[in-house]
């Protein structure tokens, strides 16, 4: 099939699904933060500092995806969505 598909509630909910999943994340990041602070006050052996040294370097990637997703959905698909809607007039 060749064409583009413009179907205006579609995009509309992959935007939501996204900013959602990017919301999800940074939340489940915070509990695992304080999880591992938590942990972090009894738990002093080398397994724990490497999983949490780790965890630190995951973190510091997780943060500029969120922002990368967030800046897509608000740059490119959000626009979008509005040029689509324009061109079909609703």
């Amino acid at each position: 099939m060749d064409g583009i598909i413009n179907d205006v509630e579609s995009l509309h909910k992959f935007r939501n699904e996204m900013l959602d999943t990017v919301e999800d994340l940074q939340k489940q990041l915070k509990t695992t933060e304080g999880a591992i602070e938590d942990i972090a006050q009894t738990w002093k052996d080398s397994q724990f500092v490497k999983f949490k040294i780790g965890f630190e370097e995951d973190k510091e990637l997780i943060n500029p995806l969120c922002k990368k997703i967030e800046e897509f959905e608000g740059e490119v698909l959000h626009p979008l969505e509005n040029i689509l809607r324009d061109y079909l007039e609703l």
